[in-house]
This record gives structure tokens, sequence and C-alpha cells, in this order.
């Protein structure tokens, strides 16, 4: 196996410390904080009072503080609205000067946890101070096409604020939802649908047999009929990839499926 490393520019880490700290994240993120542990990455939501996502972030403990790894874009906007949860609370905030990076392998940096979203691979995210040299620096290419392949997405642009459902999304329905731990922001929604089994629609990864990237546009089926909606497409070297929403039954029914005129081959 080759080994990889690269930079993620497009993530930020938010530094959270104070005696109540904890209290604080566990009563309105969706996973456990209780389960966390020095190897593995916790990811998880901020969800709005209506279940859907607003913020999909990592957390890592590291000695009596956590550390928040989200989108550069969201930083401020994740970092306000946490704030005006944690009134009264023994809470500090602090963006933190680090690089973000990602590896096929593991090797010990300042801080390095276990991606845990990926079950067939070994990837690890690293925290540093910035550096100039990183050994086997590579593009990031390889990291995008394994979250396509297994249908990660994460940031603003992959999972729009406050447009998604987690159940919509399996790995942060199996990996970022504990109902087991108490109450948080949105579990009263996502619960009912849980309990009833109504999901309708579900989030997929594909490759749109494109050459170029195209504007977000309806998913239809052979007919024509609208079935879904395109969120995100991006180039990967000469190939094209996407994530959407779709209908259930098409996606079991394993119906053929198209955007813009170009068929859509779902990777998982």
């Amino acid at each position: 196996m080759e080994r990889k490393v690269s930079i993620l520019n497009n993530r930020s880490v938010l530094k959270i410390s104070g005696r109540d700290s904890l209290l604080f994240l566990n009563n309105i993120i969706s996973s456990d904080m209780e389960k966390m542990n020095n190897e593995e990455m916790l990811t998880t939501t901020l969800l709005s009072p209506q279940g859907k996502i607003l913020f999909d972030f990592f957390i890592a403990k590291n000695e009596d503080y956590y550390l928040i790894e989200c989108s550069k874009n969201q930083l401020n906007d994740l970092t306000s609205k946490l704030k005006l949860y944690s009134l009264r609370l023994n809470v500090a905030f602090e963006k933190e000067n680090v690089d973000v990076s990602v590896s096929n392998y593991f090797y010990q940096d300042e801080i390095s946890r276990k991606d845990v979203r990926f079950n067939n691979n070994h990837i690890y995210r690293h925290f540093s101070k910035p550096k100039k040299k990183f050994k086997n620096l590579c593009l990031e290419n390889w990291y995008d096409y394994l979250r396509f392949t297994n249908l990660c997405p994460e940031g603003e642009l992959e999972i729009p604020s406050n447009k998604i459902y987690p159940f919509e999304i399996d790995v942060i329905y199996d990996k970022g939802i504990d109902f087991d731990k108490g109450c948080f922001i949105g579990q009263e929604v996502i619960a009912r649908v849980k309990y009833k089994g109504s999901v309708k629609k579900k989030y997929i990864s594909f490759k749109i047999n494109s050459s170029n990237t195209i504007d977000n546009e309806n998913i239809n089926d052979i007919n024509k009929k609208l079935v879904g909606s395109l969120i995100y497409n991006s180039k990967l070297k000469n190939d094209i990839f996407g994530y959407g929403v779709v209908k259930i039954e098409y996606i079991q029914k394993k119906l053929e499926l198209f955007c813009e005129g170009f068929r859509l081959d779902i990777l998982n």
C-alpha cells in the first residue's frame, strides 16, 4: 500500500475548555461524549430543533479540553451557535492554529486519531502546528475518492446546513447519533422517525457520466420522473463524482438514474 498524507486546508479546529465543557457538549450534540477514547475521533452533529443537520464535525479529547474539527467556512457560525448554548456555564472557546491532515496509515503526530467512518480502511486524522515538511505528502484526491466510495460527505457543500436529516445519511446516523445517552437538540424528531421507520429518502454517492461538473439539478429516472436532487459534484482527475438525495425505492430497486441527461452510477 502506498502511504499517503494530505493537508486539509478546508478544515479548522476549535478548542473548548472549562470545567463544564463535557456537560455542555453532551447536552447539545448528537453523540455520547462519555464514549470517547484517546484512539478515535468522535463524529457528530449539531442539529436544529426540527432535527436537521446544522453542522457536522469531529471531536477529539486531549488532556482536559476538547478539539472540534469542522469546515473552515463554518467555524465562525459554529462557534457563535455553541456560545448561545453555553450561557451560565464555565466554557471557553479558542480557535487553534493547527494543520489538519489525513493519512491512510498510522503515525503519531501531536494529536492523532482514527476516523471511524471508514470500516474497511485505516484512515487517521492529525492535528499539528503548521510545519513545512510532511513525509508522504500528496494531494487530497485519494481522500476525496475514498469518501465518495464510502459515502462519507462532510462540510457545508456536501451537507448543506439545515437541509438534511441525519437519518438520510447512513454514516452519520450509524456513527454520529446516540439514542441511549439522553436528550440532545433535535432528538425528538429523529427518534420519532427511528421508531416509526418512515424514512423516505437516502443520501447516495455516484459517478456521473459527464466530462464536466454540472449545476445542482434534479435527479430523474429513465422516464424523466423527479426522484431526487443533486447536492454536490466534483471532478477528481478525469471523473465526476457526486452526492445526492434520492427516494429509497429507486435505490433499493437499483433503477437507472439521470441528472441533466447524464447517467449516474451509484457507488454503494
